[in-house]
């Protein structure tokens, strides 16, 4: 599947670029681009994948131009406010999965064993872990830079080439408005939103930076 962003959402970059917006605002789900009357908005949306499995979702950085006033919700935090965008890059990343595999008994019993001795170990309830530990199947989904050997190397029916969102560069710092290896939600830690240049070095070579 393609899933880069059209010649309307480059625009929209593109004005972001050369308007500061007066406010940018995040909750789990979405980054907001508050211009008063109107906004933009990047938001984490589940997509079809191609894939040779029965069912795998994409999740983009859906961006989008809405007409209205922005009325931030209780779990809405204010990210910064009347700041220049020095720099904005949109993020593109491949994305492909592994073939489903149906475990084994033994392989179900080795997880659910190994997670009984974590919890018995640490004595921390782990719910997610738990769920994990009991299904009996799975699959890797792998995001990996679109022109990689990697990437290349994957069948084009099951390849989907994904726009999942900004980076953006206020005042030296970068903002990472962007979905994160498949994942649904902007994690944002302790109200982080800004990281050193040194800090992205980590992901830097997984995602191709298309300056706009």
């Amino acid at each position: 599947m393609d899933y880069t962003y059209k010649d309307s959402e480059i625009e929209f970059a593109k004005y972001l670029m050369l308007i500061p917006p007066e406010k940018i605002w995040c909750d789990f789900t979405t980054y907001v681009f508050d211009y008063g009357e109107f906004f933009f908005q990047i938001e984490c949306v589940s997509e079809i994948a191609d894939t040779q499995n029965k069912s795998d979702e994409a999740i983009i950085g859906q961006f989008t131009k809405h007409l209205e006033t922005y009325v931030p919700t209780q779990y809405t935090k204010l990210v910064c406010e009347n700041k220049r965008i020095e720099e904005l890059y949109i993020v593109r990343v491949f994305l492909y999965f592994t073939t489903f595999k149906n475990y084994s008994k033994f392989e179900q019993l080795y997880k659910q064993t190994k997670q009984k001795l974590k919890t018995f170990l640490t004595g921390k309830k782990d719910v997610l872990g738990d769920i994990l530990s009991k299904t009996i199947g799975g699959c890797q989904e792998i995001t990996c830079h679109p022109k990689s050997d990697e990437a290349k190397n994957i069948d084009a029916k099951y390849s989907n080439l994904i726009d999942c969102g900004l980076l953006i560069q206020i005042e030296g710092k970068c903002l990472r408005a962007f979905v994160e290896n498949n994942g649904y939600g902007f994690h944002v830690s302790e109200d982080k939103y800004f990281y050193d240049v040194d800090e992205l070095k980590e992901i830097a070579g997984q995602y191709e930076f298309i300056k706009v």
